[in-house]
């Protein structure tokens, strides 16, 4: 892994965005406009080897061009909005010299820019000294339309890249019975692909999707060359594909995609490439939600909203699916979100103010307490934590500094409104009613104040917890069906609260829908 993070501060459709990398492989998806192409070019821009003095420099990849990221196969700039001093961008990475790497576009004359490292112009600072391959769409250029692509005598393979190239090749494409006669390296201007020949056809012939995989098994050989031939100097090496399942058909694009896993830990190898295949996008968010392969996959789903770009990290496959077929899913039964309370009060208080939204949730009968439910979240206890279960906790938590600075660290917590438990909340509400109030008969016929605090007077709902509790159990056969008459009562008499919470549960669920 070279690339920990990067933090766009602006670029183009970018302000103040930011993602993670995984430490294996980086999938970059979503529509056409989302400029997923750009941030491929802002995640390799900086890197190539300048240092005369490291042997790489001298290499050439067996994919054709430099260890380096080309400027021109990722940015057509724009004279009239891309200007000096309008893109700033950082990376995180492991070199020791530059753990933060920021690059921002400078002037190169008085119409165009260019990008260095920040704060420093000298030569040779404007990049970090690893091997890069940037394989842009120029590469899928069809065989048959290259006039000037022949077989070529410049690169030499030896027999065990031979054998690995037959090897993936059939692998990939799941041909495992084809004879491959010969490979032959074709190069032109514009080119640098491999030929694959049988015993009933020849290279000439090779389907586009054998030639994209030549392109990119040819760049994943090139960096087990530096690998096996610099184990002095070469570290890790970054490789970015544009579009990769272009041409490939699902089956193969899994296989791909197996393989890349495979050669980004055998060759210190840290791969980015954009899709739009639904197919290669539910394979990768299955390796991202493993929780035996945690970070070594990250996908990525840019999206435009309004004039910006918006960056969606962890996200799940149906969320994805939906926003590339632009459909909506919500109409289909989805998954009950496993929901804990104090006690059955505060279970009944919160689904009365939710009414119908309540029913995405799935009540457990688990009344342990806050803190106790506070400490199974910090031990991670399975069940207990984001985004296996809300846990809802009685308004009166807030009093406690404490349980509230532990609570802002987790996300999978809901308080309920009023600053108080629900049942002290009921009882404030009705002892502060006179007895000549309409609400009396409202919630039961020749219902009383007197009647209501008979059993239990106010001061000691008030003072004792378990009474409070006895008096709610009392009470609750004249409040209507699960109190829904007194909660709606209550709940128009304190709208405002009430309204700020249904917002705060409608965000955390969004934040759940988002992991289903």
């Amino acid at each position: 892994m070279i690339v920990n993070k990067i933090a766009i501060e602006k670029f183009r459709g970018f302000t103040s965005a930011e993602f993670e990398l995984g430490t294996n492989i980086t999938v970059i998806a979503g529509q056409n406009g989302t400029q997923k192409t750009t941030v491929l070019g802002l995640l390799s821009q900086p890197f190539t080897i300048t240092d005369k003095e490291n042997p790489i420099y001298k290499e050439k990849p067996l994919c054709g061009g430099n260890y380096k990221s080309s400027f021109s196969d990722k940015f057509k700039l724009s004279s009239k909005f891309d200007l000096a001093k309008n893109h700033t961008w950082t990376l995180s990475t492991i070199d020791k010299d530059n753990p933060e790497f920021t690059v921002e576009s400078i002037p190169r004359d008085h119409e165009n820019v260019r990008f260095w490292k920040k704060g420093d112009k000298s030569k040779g600072s404007g990049y970090l000294q690893y091997p890069v391959i940037y394989l842009s769409l120029q590469r899928l250029m069809p065989l048959g339309e290259d006039a000037n692509l022949s077989s070529s005598n410049e690169i030499e393979l030896d027999k065990e890249e031979q054998i690995f190239l037959q090897k993936f090749h059939k692998q990939i494409l799941i041909i495992p019975d084809l004879e491959i006669s010969s490979i032959d390296y074709l190069s032109s201007k514009t080119k640098n692909t491999l030929g694959i020949s049988t015993d009933f056809y020849d290279w000439k012939m090779n389907s586009s999707g054998q030639d994209n995989l030549g392109k990119i098994l040819l760049a994943v050989l090139s960096f087990r060359r530096l690998k096996l031939k610099y184990k002095d100097y070469y570290t890790h090496g970054l490789l970015v594909i544009d579009e990769i399942d272009t041409t490939l058909y699902p089956a193969s694009q899994i296989r791909l995609f197996e393989a890349l896993r495979k050669f980004s830990s055998q060759f210190n190898l840290q791969i980015i490439f954009t899709t739009h295949s639904l197919t290669l996008l539910e394979e990768a968010c299955k390796i991202q939600d493993s929780n035996n392969l945690k970070n070594q996959v990250k996908v990525v789903y840019l999206q435009k909203v309004d004039r910006e770009i918006k960056v969606n990290q962890n996200v799940k496959y149906s969320y994805i699916q939906d926003k590339l077929n632009v459909t909506l899913s919500g109409l289909t039964p989805q998954k009950k979100i496993t929901t804990f309370s104090e006690d059955k009060e505060t279970e009944i208080f919160l689904k009365g103010l939710l009414k119908t939204k309540a029913s995405s949730l799935k009540f457990l009968q688990c009344t342990l307490g806050c803190n106790n439910y506070i400490a199974l979240v910090k031990k991670k206890i399975k069940g207990f934590t984001f985004p296996e279960s809300i846990i809802c906790l009685d308004g009166d938590v807030i009093l406690d500094k404490t349980i509230m600075k532990e609570i802002a660290k987790q996300k999978n917590f809901l308080i309920l409104p009023g600053g108080d438990s629900p049942e002290r909340l009921l009882a404030t509400y009705l002892f502060q009613e006179p007895e000549s109030s309409e609400i009396w008969d409202t919630l039961f016929l020749n219902y009383s104040k007197q009647f209501c605090f008979s059993i239990y007077s106010y001061n000691e709902i008030l003072d004792d917890r378990n009474k409070a509790k006895s008096w709610f159990k009392s009470q609750e056969q004249y409040w209507g069906r699960s109190c829904t008459k007194i909660i709606n009562l209550w709940a128009k008499q304190n709208n405002s609260i009430v309204d700020d919470f249904i917002k705060q549960f409608e965000s955390l669920m969004a934040k759940f829908r988002l992991q289903q």
